[in-house]
């Protein structure tokens, strides 16, 4: 077919480095005339390249070249039976500053820093004598509804009235906790899970009941059978790109987490923080989309797409709104008043769309980069995951002593997290989590710091296994 011979010489200039990951394509109609072919073979073309991953096509942009990765050996996911355990308080201990490969956010130069401030300006000057005045504990009304609309330009609709701003995502969390919770309670997660997740639960003295992760996600089967036997009061996933696999829920696993919430009545925190990065484009539903009850409480933040230090997120709270702003006036008198306003005009004014926008193809070409250099310099037998959102990648390394790699990183001053950060069970112990939030290299296209570090992190796992 003639729009599958224009696809393949595509790839083809992809794969010889005539066209980079991110460059954006003719158009349909260039395309069309370039090669003296219909604009439905134009179409049938770029539309052939989007389904099989070397073309993403942005609205009302165009469509930019997107290289898929190699997918390759991915990481076991170890299958178990569930059941309680106590998470410790303890957590990982590093004696330095946390580095671009340890911590998960993205570089400040990925973040409109300039565009933010200008919002942030125009905001403190509109405000006055409001300054003066305790924010609404719900949080200020021009954020929640301007949240509302960007969230419904792509499909997932809620009030304003229903949302409640918080301190960054693990805050919204925590307040979930405490509302769906009590101490001693048993709260499914996924196995493995963000190691802040495990030391908050723990710091809360809640007990965890871990699910095995698959493929498409969780096994529900495991879950229901906990809520069968009300041996969980509550769950708390992450449904899009989990942190630390990748991994995301299909669109059948979001719909029958959703299903069983309401079956068993049992609330489902769904901890989002990474849903607006997806390498695809176009951010994924929430499972809370298809909660009919209210009881799945939807939690996000900008931490992790815009500005970590802002320390604003949201939760949509569902039919535990009333208990949740009781709990927030409890312990609170609201979030910052002008940092809420700076936000609700960045977003607002389309900046923030248009940021994720720009961000994504920058992310892929990240991810990429991260999994080429590792693929060909981890030691044989390596597995790093393929994921298709978020800012991390998940590696096992058989054979890695993981107490030894921990020693040389402190040593060395190198912030990595291993395996046993995101489990209370003893399947991880050869597995490592790494930040891609930071470019490889530079502009000058000399090795960034993350680069350099990523070159000394092999150095240690080879020393390791």
């Amino acid at each position: 077919m003639r729009y599958k011979s224009l696809a393949d010489r595509l790839i083809d200039d992809v794969r010889l480095g005539r066209v980079q990951a991110g460059q954006k394509l003719p158009s349909l109609r260039q395309l069309a005339q370039q090669n003296e072919v219909s604009m439905t073979t134009a179409l049938n073309c770029y539309r052939y390249l989007e389904e099989i991953g070397w073309v993403q096509a942005r609205p009302q942009s165009g469509f930019y070249v997107r290289q898929p990765l190699t997918v390759g050996t991915l990481p076991e996911l170890p299958t178990f039976a569930s059941q309680a355990t106590v998470p410790s308080t303890g957590g990982p201990s590093y004696s330095v500053l946390p580095g671009p490969l340890g911590i998960t956010q993205l570089a400040a130069e990925l973040q409109p820093v300039y565009g933010l401030e200008r919002s942030l300006r125009r905001a403190t000057r509109s405000q006055g004598e409001r300054v003066c005045l305790y924010p609404d504990v719900q949080g200020e009304l021009p954020l929640r509804r301007s949240l509302s609309e960007h969230f419904g330009n792509s499909g997932f609709h809620f009030q304003a009235s229903e949302l409640v701003i918080t301190n960054g995502c693990l805050d919204a969390v925590r307040t979930a906790l405490e509302v769906t919770t009590r101490p001693g309670d048993a709260v499914a997660i996924s196995s493995p899970c963000y190691s802040g997740l495990l030391q908050l639960l723990a710091r809360m003295r809640r007990n965890v009941m871990e699910i095995p992760s698959t493929a498409e996600g969780l096994n529900l089967h495991q879950l229901e059978l906990q809520m069968q036997k009300r041996s969980i009061s509550a769950g708390l996933f992450t449904c899009s790109h989990m942190n630390p696999t990748g991994i995301s829920l299909n669109v059948a696993q979001k719909q029958q987490l959703a299903e069983l919430a309401n079956k068993y009545h049992i609330p489902i925190i769904e901890d989002d923080i990474y849903h607006e990065l997806d390498h695809r484009g176009t951010p994924p539903l929430p499972a809370c989309h298809w909660d009919k009850g209210g009881y799945l409480l939807w939690c996000g933040s900008i931490s992790k797409t815009l500005s970590a230090g802002y320390r604003l997120g949201w939760c949509l709270p569902g039919r535990y709104l009333s208990d949740y702003r009781h709990q927030r006036q409890w312990e609170s008198l609201g979030v910052n008043s002008p940092l809420q306003l700076g936000l609700a005009d960045f977003v607002a004014s389309g900046q923030y769309a248009k940021h994720l926008s720009a961000l994504s193809p920058r992310l892929i070409e990240q991810v990429a980069q991260y999994r080429n250099f590792l693929t060909e310099r981890l030691p044989s037998g390596a597995r790093i995951s393929a994921p298709d959102g978020g800012l991390v990648l998940w590696l096992q390394i058989p054979r890695l002593n993981e107490q030894f790699f921990a020693c040389l990183a402190q040593e060395q001053g190198l912030d990595i997290r291993t395996g046993s950060c995101f489990s209370t069970l003893n399947y991880y112990k050869d597995y490592l989590r790494v930040n891609c939030g930071f470019p490889v290299k530079d502009k000058i296209g000399e090795y960034s710091q993350a680069g350099k570090q990523l070159g000394r992190l092999v150095g240690l796992i080879n020393q390791s296994v």
